[in-house]
Formats: C-alpha cells, sequence, structure tokens
C-alpha cells in the first residue's frame, strides 16, 4: 500500500525538529529581505516545494519515496541558489552539475538493490555512500556548497547550509542497518570524513569571503559527522547534525569581519602557533595548496570544458 513506503522513528523526529526550527528562522529573514518586492512569492512558493521535498524525504520508508523527495528537494535548492539572479550574474553551472550527479547514485544504487541484491551488496552499499558523499559536499566532489551559499542570499543558504547539505547523512543514517555489518564501507565512510575534515578546516581559514568559509566550515563539521556515523555513534550524530545547523544559521545571520577578527586574535596572541615554527617556504607552500584548494576543483572545471566540448 501507498501509507506503507512511510516510516516515523527517532531519525525523522530529529531532522523533523531541526527543519522545522531553521525552515521557520530562513521564513522570517526572508520576509525580511524580500517583502515587497517581486522575489517575495517566488521565495515562499521555493520555500513550500522545498518543504514539501524536504517532509517526503525525513518520513521515506524506501528508496523510491526517498527519491522523489530528493527530486523536489533538488529543484527547490537549485531555485533557492538563483532567486536573486536579477541581482547577481549567474550562478556556476558546476555546483548544480555537482548536486545533481548525487541522483545518479541514488538511481545506480536502486538499480543495483533489485537486480544485485544477492551478488553484490557491497557495490549498493559503495553507491549510497557515494550519493551522500555528494549530497553532503564531501570530498571529491565537495564545491557545490561554497559555491552555492556564495550566490545565494542569507535565507537561501540557511535552508542550503542546514538542511540541504546534511540529506548525505539522513541518507547513511537511514540506510544504516543495511551496511552496518560491512567492515569496508565503514572505513570508507570514516576515511571520507577525516579527508573532509582536516581539508575543509584548512580551505575555511584561508577564505577572503565571509560565505565560503561557512561553507567549509560546515563541510568540516559534516565530515566529523562521518566519522560518528561510521563509528556507530548515530545518537551523537544526531546532536551534532542540529548544533551545526545551528551554529551554521547564526554565523550567516551574524556574520563578521574576516580579516579584523584574524588581525585582532593575532595582536592579542603573543604566543607562536605550529605554523609559526614551520620553515617559510614550508609555510607559504601549504597556503598556496589551501588557496588553490589543493588544485581539486580545477582539475574538475577542466574536466567538465573538455567534456562540454567534446559534445
Amino acid at each position: 500500500m501507498f501509507w506503507n513506503d512511510f516510516h516515523f522513528d527517532g531519525l525523522t523526529l530529529a531532522y523533523l525538529a531541526t527543519g522545522l526550527a531553521t525552515t521557520l528562522l530562513a521564513f522570517g529573514i526572508g520576509r525580511s529581505t524580500f517583502r515587497g518586492q517581486k522575489q517575495w512569492p517566488r521565495f515562499v512558493c521555493t520555500t513550500l516545494l522545498f518543504c514539501a521535498g524536504y517532509g517526503l524525504v525525513v518520513f521515506s520508508g524506501g528508496l523510491k519515496t526517498l527519491l522523489l523527495g530528493w527530486e523536489i528537494m533538488g529543484i527547490a535548492s537549485f531555485l533557492l541558489m538563483i532567486l536573486h539572479r536579477e541581482f547577481k550574474q549567474g550562478i556556476s553551472a558546476k555546483a548544480f552539475f555537482i548536486y545533481r550527479l548525487g541522483d545518479v547514485g541514488l538511481l545506480l544504487a536502486m538499480w543495483a538493490s533489485h537486480h544485485l541484491w544477492r551478488e553484490n551488496t557491497t557495490l549498493i552499499s559503495f553507491l549510497l555512500v557515494a550519493t551522500a558523499s555528494m549530497q553532503s559536499s564531501q570530498l571529491p566532489l565537495s564545491s557545490w556548497l561554497p559555491q552555492a551559499l556564495e550566490n545565494s542570499t542569507t535565507a537561501s543558504g540557511i535552508l542550503l547550509t542546514t538542511l540541504t547539505a546534511q540529506m548525505g547523512v539522513f541518507l547513511l543514517l537511514r540506510t544504516y542497518p543495511f551496511w552496518e555489518h560491512q567492515f569496508s564501507v565503514r572505513v570508507m565512510i570514516a576515511l571520507l570524513g577525516v579527508a573532509a575534515a582536516a581539508l575543509a578546516a584548512g580551505f575555511a581559514r584561508v577564505q577572503s569571503s565571509v560565505k565560503r568559509r561557512i561553507a567549509y566550515v560546515s563541510m568540516a563539521h559534516t565530515g566529523l559527522i562521518f566519522i560518528e556515523v561510521a563509528a556507530g555513534f548515530k545518537s551523537l550524530a544526531l546532536i551534532h547534525i542540529a548544533a551545526n545547523a545551528f551554529l551554521a544559521a547564526y554565523r550567516l545571520l551574524v556574520q563578521p569581519p574576516l580579516v579584523a577578527a584574524g588581525m585582532g586574535g593575532r595582536t592579542i596572541s603573543n604566543s607562536r602557533t605550529w605554523e609559526d615554527r614551520l620553515p617559510k617556504k614550508l609555510k607559504y607552500t601549504i597556503y598556496m595548496l589551501y588557496t588553490k584548494e589543493w588544485g581539486v576543483y580545477s582539475r574538475l572545471s577542466k574536466y567538465l570544458r573538455s567534456s562540454h566540448h567534446l559534445c
């Protein structure tokens, strides 16, 4: 029956409470920002569409229902990215491409669950992990969240950072009974989390844009959540998800000046950090690597441009 496709448990309740609080906050910020402008009706309709997709995802009891809500959330998220296109020069197609690429992994996981259930369950788990990694802006395809957040309003950014980016973790938690006994899958999730947390923390420190820094900080916290999920600490992961969501929303609402804060911190502290003890050439090399984001996104951009020319 249709109602068998829905499920309610503690995971649903946790995501529902976090989603309700952050959506009301985003709606209030959007009302003060767009009230009386032509973007206001568009923002209301897009937010309602986003909530419908989010509700389908968190109440889903199977991959089919989850995919339906996933697609609705994807469309609404893209509409939130381009909500203020009259005031911006546009948003990079790379952000939308990487975000939507996660749908391919989910579709392949659904296909494999029907045809390869008994032959290769590990492949299904790896496809689910890849989908969750791309949705939650983890490595190696993690550039969609900084770009989307940089080109969006504060109200849209709250929804993208706190809810859209956490759907990958929800997918891991919802499918946890399927892969919890597969050691290789748990190791893969943990390694993805360690890599994302380490690199994103460095990326955040060299950003000149406040929104990009917030996106990378959120990405680092999501990497830590991946580690908690892989270790089996599901309750801790849910607490971390809620805390990260509210912290990201607070940072978007209260955006401090990066340069002034950094200079003030350096002036007050007279102690040398571990970075100051590094050789000057090594310190500059590390700084340049993090500034260029280790070349991950530049290589992806070259690949996308070459694929576009071939087509």
